[in-house]
């Protein structure tokens, strides 16, 4: 009886009751979406930093130099000699060291040059189907990009040159799927993965011009020419002139964190980033952004409480009689104080079943966007503890809006009211 008693309250007051509804959602959407987007990120970003220690390349930016060989989001920074930084898998502090070398993509996803301990070593990956690679131009694929692009193996493509929107087909040369990797969870899912003679053999003597990236289409025909004809015959690299794009490095002691880092910027020619201090310094700049819609979240969200403390204040004004009548009907004063609270209590979760639906949906439509982009899985379907006590949280408070309503009702003078009504 309590809650058609409190339903039927709700209803005979759309308006009012929807605009305390719609602050409600609004305030949930915010925070959920805020949060959801802030905690998939850092988890993401963290638990890739976390397997690398340091990240040695070309001068430039460090984040960029992270984003583009850790999270591959980014372009690379340029090459190094891969005889300038052998000398990081000699040296004792060193666990591993795994050189990558980037430059083509195959529909937008990234062709990542290394070899097998990128998969055995970092990523702890086991195969799901095929092999891993063994000699040039072969490929060991994603889940993710197996999946999406209907890769098995055998199955053969050429790659485009660039990091991005391709610029540019390697016609001459065929790619071929040997191996599919188990899903992870991690980047690796969205990777396609060769042996660095792959790079060589498809951009010989191309890469000495500092960057595998091609930047624009030449407009001469001679030049034009002549960046086709390096790939339709073979040119031998001579060991000296091999590049890559990058080395990430695992240390096998603290040690090493003191020491290599500036024993590799002292080389004019590389640069050394540690992941985790330049993810750090990249949620510092995101952190104020996601901060100002959580306040802003909140913000709607006692504003919510007003409008609902005003909209069964205005409601106990106009249903006096009715609460007099009720009451010589034989409701008793704690009736009355429950349906009130009752009230607050399903606005409450009303406000939050739409807060929580469309937050968590438009989470996972954006999420198309961001895969599109940047090929990183986010959702929208996931629960975090947090929204738990939200949710709580939000029942408490429709209630507590309540409260002050629901004791005037209770307090009610039966025979004053109906004798200034009569």
């Amino acid at each position: 009886m309590l809650i058609k008693l409190s339903w039927k309250n709700i209803i005979t007051r759309p308006l009012s009751s929807s605009l305390s509804v719609i602050l409600l959602a609004s305030s949930l959407m915010i925070i959920s979406l805020a949060f959801l987007t802030a905690e998939q990120l850092e988890e993401k970003f963290n638990k890739n930093a976390n397997q690398i220690d340091l990240v040695v390349g070309a001068k430039g930016s460090r984040l960029q130099l992270v984003l583009c060989n850790v999270f591959h989001m980014d372009h690379p920074t340029g090459n190094v000699l891969m005889k300038d930084v052998e000398f990081l898998s000699k040296h004792p502090f060193v666990k591993w060291a795994i050189p990558v070398s980037l430059g083509d993509n195959y529909k937008s996803y990234r062709i990542v040059g290394t070899d097998t301990s990128f998969i055995k070593d970092l990523y702890h990956v086991p195969l799901e189907k095929g092999h891993l690679y063994c000699n040039s131009l072969e490929i060991v694929a994603g889940s993710t990009v197996a999946e999406n692009l209907n890769l098995e193996i055998g199955s053969t493509f050429q790659g485009s040159h660039g990091i991005g929107e391709s610029l540019h087909d390697h016609g001459d040369f065929n790619y071929k799927v040997v191996g599919i990797l188990e899903a992870t969870g991690d980047v690796i899912d969205q990777l396609l993965l060769t042996p660095l003679k792959s790079v060589w053999d498809v951009h010989p003597k191309e890469h000495s011009k500092g960057s595998f990236e091609l930047k624009e289409k030449s407009t001469d025909n001679h030049e034009e020419h002549e960046h086709h004809e390096k790939h339709h015959h073979k040119n031998t690299i001579l060991e000296e002139e091999k590049e890559i794009t990058s080395m990430l490095v695992n240390y096998t002691s603290t040690r090493g964190k003191f020491t290599l880092p500036g024993m590799v910027n002292q080389k004019k020619s590389l640069m050394a980033a540690e992941p985790a201090i330049e993810i750090q310094q990249l949620f510092e700049l995101i952190r104020p952004a996601v901060q100002v819609l959580i306040i802003l979240g909140w913000l709607l969200l006692f504003i919510s409480i007003f409008s609902i403390f005003i909209t069964l204040i205005n409601s106990l004004k106009d249903r006096q009689v009715e609460i007099a009548m009720l009451r010589i009907s034989g409701a008793s004063a704690i009736q009355i104080f429950s349906t009130i609270l009752l009230e607050g209590f399903m606005i409450a979760f009303i406000g939050w079943v739409f807060g929580f639906v469309f937050g968590h949906g438009l989470m996972e439509y954006l999420s198309l966007f961001i895969f599109s982009d940047y090929h990183y899985d986010f959702t929208g379907w996931i629960l975090y503890d947090m929204e738990i006590w939200l949710f709580i949280g939000m029942l408490g408070i429709g209630m507590i809006s309540a409260l002050y309503p629901a004791i005037r009702a209770y307090r009610i003078d039966i025979v004053k009211t109906l004798k200034n009504h009569s």
